[in-house]
């Protein structure tokens, strides 16, 4: 199985080294990137094309981004059922969800992206990274 550790840009420098070694510890890639886009396409990189192997990806999000990288699970999990409609085996993809805490809190819940004063709950990255808090299985 492989393991992906997505962050944002905007936590704290000390804090993202910590989570990197975490993650390395654990057997998860570390995946950084400015934008929602950029990250999911990081992430097919990092999950390796036509492989079919499961993935489990940590994502360390805030409230607001959450809503949106939901929507875009959701029409994930819809490509995941039209691949099975047509027998096509997909692949068997686990999400555990981190929240951020600290920094300052701005508009529908999402965190100011520029302060760089973001943390995350160190106990539920803990578990995640362990295999548990699974969010959702695709």
């Amino acid at each position: 199985m492989r393991k992906i550790l997505l962050l944002p840009f905007c936590l704290a420098r000390a804090a993202q080294e910590e989570m990197e070694r975490m993650a390395s510890e654990n057997g998860y890639a570390v995946v950084v990137a400015r934008s929602t886009a950029k990250a999911l396409a990081e992430v097919r990189l990092q999950m390796g094309p036509g492989s079919g192997e499961p993935v489990r990806i940590v994502g360390v999000v805030c409230d607001g981004r959450a809503k949106k990288v939901w929507a875009g699970l959701l029409l994930f999990s819809i490509r995941q059922w039209g691949k099975k409609a047509i027998g096509i085996k997909p692949r068997r993809i686990e999400l555990a969800r981190v929240p951020i805490i600290g920094g300052t809190k701005s508009l529908f819940g999402r965190r100011s992206c520029n302060v760089g004063f973001n943390l995350v709950d160190k106990d539920a990255l803990r578990r995640a990274l362990s295999g548990g808090g699974t969010w959702m299985r695709l």
